[in-house]
């Protein structure tokens, strides 16, 4: 059975649908997220892809790909755009720096 659409990433606090990588990729680079979010998505997904494997030896080793690292990669991202978007976790936030950046002036 497929995701009926209030279960789809997209509708959410007005969220884009994010229900695969290109959708999420989209989603971070319009500022969905937190800053520097897209590059880090990019470079986890690239470096989970193209692991240990030289260019010069592409032809010659299989690949083979943990997909579900990479699945856990494309979720936590998915999670930190709810997070961001979330005005509750955005409060708490900025609560919690502002007690942090109190406490370091008041030392």
């Amino acid at each position: 059975m497929s995701p009926q659409p209030a279960e789809r990433g997209g509708g959410r606090l007005g969220l884009p649908p994010m229900d695969t990588v290109q959708e999420l990729r989209a989603a971070l680079r319009a500022g969905y997220g937190f800053p520097g979010d897209a590059e880090r998505l990019d470079a986890e997904l690239a470096e989970q892809l193209l692991r240990r494997v030289s260019v010069d030896q592409v032809d010659q080793v299989p690949a083979v790909v943990d997909l579900v690292a990479v699945a856990e990669i494309v979720a936590a991202y998915r999670g930190r755009v709810l997070l961001a978007a979330d005005p509750e976790t955005s409060d708490a936030v900025d609560q919690a720096v502002a007690d942090l950046l109190a406490r370091q002036g008041a030392e």
